[in-house]
């Protein structure tokens, strides 16, 4: 069936933005953003580029390389703005502001991609967006340089949606993850290298992060948003935020009142709807000529 594909894209998306949940928690750890953000683009394309040389397609794309490099020089800038943000203000405040982005990228693709959604897309879109507002709403702990970090991390997290998507769909997830990994590596590399020296007590924490939730992770991401629009992908995104407040209930004991609760069941809600959406009909998205 042709919503097959569709369909287990929006699963894999739905656990990836799960598992991303639980990044602030490692924010959080007594390491500087930067020695976090250098290790997590350095590791995380270093197992990326060895899987394709183990497959015999370590190669430099002919086309979109204006987008690759664009895109992980954007993605480098946004985790170090992210995770400055989550360092600065309360973890709440951070997603708030920073989990603008996939609204902001539905509202441009029609412009910057020509995608065309569904309503139910819609419909999703702003049911998990009101259940974000709910889960995350600041109590306390915003600042103005912690907002304005965050609010620089949601514009880059919509760049790179919208830069990335096209090149994405046509040379395959795993080749734009690798190639955005390793110019994001190339950019951070000064940072990584003083992490490797003054943080090595947290290398298991920069495994998990650069390995496991990012390589990997952003192998199932690009592989995943190829087969999906920007709409749908902004929906189940907000699985993370919604996540990243059970796992703080689960591993930190911070329960969130009954407001909250019903937050996540928002945003969760709103996923569901959207990837139904997604996967009912046959994808019509026009993409915007790239610039090689």
């Amino acid at each position: 069936m042709k919503s097959e594909p569709r369909i287990v894209a929006a699963i894999a998306m739905a656990f990836v933005a799960i598992s991303w949940g639980a990044i602030p928690l490692i924010v959080r750890e007594e390491v500087p953003v930067s020695h976090l953000v250098g290790a997590r683009v350095t590791l995380g394309s270093a197992a990326l580029l060895a899987y394709l040389a183990v497959r015999g397609r370590l190669v430099l794309p002919v086309r979109h390389k204006a987008r690759i490099f664009s895109a992980g020089a954007v993605l480098a800038g946004h985790w170090a703005l992210f995770f400055a943000a989550i360092k600065e203000a309360d973890v709440a405040v951070a997603l708030a502001v920073v989990f603008l982005g996939p609204m902001l990228a539905s509202v441009l693709a029609p412009i910057v991609l020509g995608e065309r959604a569904h309503g139910g897309a819609y419909i999703g879109l702003a049911v998990a967006f009101a259940g974000v507002l709910l889960v995350v709403r600041p109590g306390g702990g915003a600042t103005l340089e912690g907002v304005a970090l965050a609010a620089a991390a949601a514009v880059t997290m919509t760049a790179v949606f919208l830069i990335a998507k096209p090149a994405a769909e046509e040379l395959g997830g795993l080749v734009v993850a690798a190639g955005e990994l390793a110019v994001a590596a190339l950019v951070l590399s000064p940072w990584t290298v003083r992490a490797a020296i003054e943080s090595r007590a947290f290398i298991p924490e920069f495994l998990l992060l650069g390995i496991v939730l990012t390589g990997i992770g952003f192998m199932v991401f690009w592989n995943a948003l190829k087969h999906l629009p920007v709409v749908g992908v902004g929906v189940l995104m907000y699985l993370e935020p919604a996540f990243a407040v059970i796992w703080a209930s689960v591993f930190l004991s911070e329960t969130p009142d009954a407001a909250g609760w019903v937050g996540v069941a928002l945003v969760i809600a709103g996923g569901v709807v959207a990837a139904l959406s997604v996967t009912s009909r046959p994808s019509r998205n026009r993409i915007a000529a790239g610039t090689g």
